[in-house]
């Protein structure tokens, strides 16, 4: 580790700039661009924003433990980062989640996307995304009660997109079926009415 300390600092702070550059490049555009503030873009600006604050907790004592000779950490800093890591791990599963409910709004419901995703539904998903890891963190749980939260934001959480996308296909599947049935019935009374209805009998 010591022999190629430099060579670790210089590929980490390579890579620590650039997410800084790729996701401040996609917030400004998504911010500049008023035909960006849709929805999905918004989640998507608030992903990049959680990268760059989950890359500034992480990457800066990782600079730190990659120069010095012994990696040491106060129990401040490590809970802190235990906090960012855990808190901003939860809040991209959730902010996912909202993406996919975006999506699945959009697809299933077209006619009513714009009332169902206004800016105000925008606004609390993306507030209980940041809010509910800090706060479970934060507060006193129950163990129980921290276990219950956590694998919700673990397992259902991931399921949600393959689950939403499921159902629709399963109703595009149950529309092409149908309208197969109709265009062989078309074709069929389409062949009798031109007298060939016998050579189908």
């Amino acid at each position: 580790m010591k022999k190629y300390g430099y060579i670790y600092f210089v590929i980490f702070l390579t890579l620590y700039i650039l997410i800084l550059c790729a996701n401040c490049t996609i917030i400004c555009l998504i911010w500049i661009h008023r035909n960006l503030h849709e929805p999905m873009y918004i989640f998507i600006a608030a992903l990049s924003l959680n990268s760059l604050l989950f890359s500034s907790g992480i990457y800066p004592k990782l600079f730190i433990d990659v120069l010095s000779e012994k990696q040491t950490i106060s129990h401040s800093a490590c809970m802190f980062q235990y906090f960012v890591v855990h808190s901003l791990g939860a809040a991209d599963f959730l902010l996912l989640s909202a993406m996919a409910y975006d999506r699945y709004v959009s697809i299933c419901k077209p006619l009513q996307y714009p009332t169902i995703m206004g800016k105000r539904t925008v606004i609390v998903l993306l507030t209980l995304a940041w809010f509910i890891p800090a706060v479970e963190l934060a507060s006193d749980l129950p163990k129980r009660v921290s276990l219950v939260m956590t694998l919700q934001v673990v397992v259902y959480s991931p399921l949600l997109n393959p689950i939403i996308y499921g159902v629709k296909m399963k109703e595009m599947r149950g529309r092409r079926l149908v309208d197969r049935k109709i265009r062989s019935i078309a074709i069929i009374q389409s062949r009798c009415v031109y007298g060939s209805c016998v050579g189908l009998l």
